[in-house]
């Protein structure tokens, strides 16, 4: 008789403790709604984050030691940027309260927020104006202070005085808002493989562009290596609000953006964390075009990429092989209403959540998700969860690596 043995799953390729969590604004408040658990189901009902300000646009991350933060500016004068983030070690889901970061330059309005962890797990906040001029402000670094203490050497009854360097606390917490040269409709913040942040822009023109810091700890305009253009006569303009940045297994930043033919183009760093990049390819081509994209990174560590085409099919590729740059081609898995912005994230057991926003102004406005249906599935869940059935202008999605208790 053959061997029976028991089945034993495959394991994840990474597992943390973290729950997904959806930051948005609703109505003008700033709002969350998250899962209950690492791999859980969903809360019923949102929770509103507490301030006095009503907030227009918004970004979303995690602070260095897991907790997440947001950044947003208000709709109503006085235009200025606030930051608020989660409480640390506390049994209930709070959040401190805010700290205002004022408002860059002269700018009356921003168009775009983005976020980024630098190499020192510092947030870094980026802006563009709606004169399209670009703001960078980060949390200062930490200090070398000396301090004088008594102790005594091993093996004798003599104590001295030394003096040594101890880590402190910056004087202030954040830097001014700088502002880098150029001049953007919006600006998208990633984190490099060795921790330097490198950002993504798109021109009134369509035209596109990458800019990175030159070293770990930047602090001030030069660290960055200045503005390249990344498309060509052959690629055409791209599309604003299409710029889905992702890092690959291998280390390297990939970047999917919606081209003016309406096709989902891929740009990589080869080798990664260089200067140098592969210019713009295609994953494949989808018939009809596309009007949105999400990237993300599977149980396994692929590359995988959701487009919305224009008959609103949700469409997903995954990354066979990274070397070869070899794709699976496109399957169509879900159908959405209406022109959607979409967000792909991973819960704690490597599972992919696809996030569908009808934007406000749509016959059907809201959001939804679908997961797969397990670890390095190819099979979805037929039906959505609805988070939202309206109201949600802009929202993020974040893992809360610091779960409440």
């Amino acid at each position: 008789m053959a061997d029976t043995q028991e089945f034993k799953p495959k394991p994840p390729f990474f597992f943390e403790l973290s729950r997904l969590m959806v930051v948005a604004i609703r109505g003008g408040q700033l709002a969350y709604i998250g899962q209950l658990k690492p791999n859980g189901p969903w809360d019923v009902s949102w929770a509103r984050i507490q301030t006095t300000q009503t907030f227009g646009i918004m970004a979303a991350g995690l602070t260095g030691d897991g907790r997440v933060a947001i950044v947003a500016q208000t709709r109503s004068p006085p235009i200025e940027v606030f930051y608020i983030d989660e409480k640390p070690n506390t049994p209930i889901q709070e959040w401190n309260a805010p700290v205002n970061l004022g408002r860059p330059g002269a700018s009356t309005a921003l168009n775009n927020l983005s976020m980024a962890l630098d190499a020192e797990a510092r947030i870094e906040v980026f802006a563009v104006g709606n004169n399209g001029a670009i703001w960078w402000k980060y949390q200062n670094p930490n200090r070398i202070v000396q301090k004088t203490v008594t102790i005594t050497p091993p093996g004798t009854g003599t104590p001295i005085t030394v003096t040594v360097d101890e880590i402190a606390p910056p004087l202030t917490p954040w830097s001014d808002w700088f502002q880098i040269p150029g001049q953007l409709v919006e600006v998208k913040a990633h984190r490099m493989a060795d921790g330097r942040i490198i950002l993504f822009g798109i021109n009134g023109a369509g035209f596109l562009y990458r800019n990175e810091q030159r070293v770990a700890r930047a602090v001030q305009v030069g660290d960055w290596s200045g503005w390249v253009q990344m498309n060509d006569a052959g690629t055409g303009t791209f599309l604003a609000g299409t710029l889905a940045p992702k890092l690959d297994s291998a280390g390297a930043v990939n970047l999917f953006a919606i081209n003016k033919d309406n096709q989902v183009l891929h740009n990589r760093q080869a080798p990664p964390g260089t200067i140098t990049w592969s210019g713009c390819t295609t994953p494949g081509l989808i018939t009809g075009g596309v009007r949105a994209v999400a990237a993300g990174i599977d149980g396994d560590g692929h590359l995988v990429v959701v487009a919305t085409d224009t008959r609103n099919s949700h469409n997903a590729t995954t990354q066979l092989d990274v070397t070869s740059q070899q794709w699976s081609g496109w399957t169509t898995f879900s159908v959405g209403n209406g022109p959607p912005q979409l967000a792909l994230d991973y819960n704690a057991d490597g599972r992919l959540t696809l996030f569908v926003h009808t934007p406000v102004g749509q016959p059907t406005d809201g959001l939804w998700l679908k997961s797969q249906m397990a670890f390095d599935s190819t099979e979805w869940e037929w039906t959505y969860t609805q988070l939202a059935l309206d109201a949600v202008s802009q929202f993020a999605v974040v893992r809360d690596l610091t779960p409440p208790t």
